[in-house]
């Protein structure tokens, strides 16, 4: 699974930005950094996230889930940033619809069949409030491994062979 081995750069504690575009690209180009995306990645990223926008409110929790095409994508691996003070993101499947995004978790998918797949672990995952709200609670990087590392046992479970 993309979380069992949660690259440290890749975690973003308290992360301030300006806005959303901010957010994707400094994750994006952490990604790049880290050997997960080809050059071209984080504005794959972006172009995706205008296009089909990724905010969710989950019970009062503002998740995004940006991701893009395998095509700009090395290897299989996850960004997290808890964000401090949130940061507006366009709905999943709404229009004119902004919602305050608290943390982001952003995926890759090596492999045009996975991406279902990993998009439904991802789901599974921020529908658990426990995680989420430990993902809030967390105090630094370690933390915040920690309760994704936690959450493994909940969404590792296979659900209709999916996984």
């Amino acid at each position: 699974m993309i979380w069992k081995e949660l690259n440290d750069n890749l975690v973003f504690h308290n992360l301030k930005a300006s806005d959303n575009i901010e957010v994707l690209q400094l994750m994006g180009d952490a990604m790049i950094q880290e050997g997960y995306g080809e050059e071209g990645f984080t504005e794959a990223v972006l172009k995706r996230e205008k296009d089909y926008p990724t905010g969710l409110d989950v019970n009062g929790i503002g998740v995004a889930i940006p991701h893009t095409d395998a095509e700009h994508v090395k290897k299989e691996g996850l960004s997290i940033a808890v964000l401090n003070p949130p940061i507006e993101f366009d709905a999943m499947g709404e229009e004119d619809c902004r919602i305050p995004v608290k943390i982001v978790l952003m995926f890759t998918v090596a492999g045009k069949d996975k991406h279902i797949d990993r998009l439904l672990q991802v789901l599974d995952m921020i529908k658990d409030e426990e995680i989420l709200q430990g993902l809030l609670d967390a105090k630094n990087k370690k933390e915040i491994r920690t309760v994704i590392q936690l959450s493994l046992i909940h969404i590792s479970e296979p659900r209709d062979g999916l996984l």
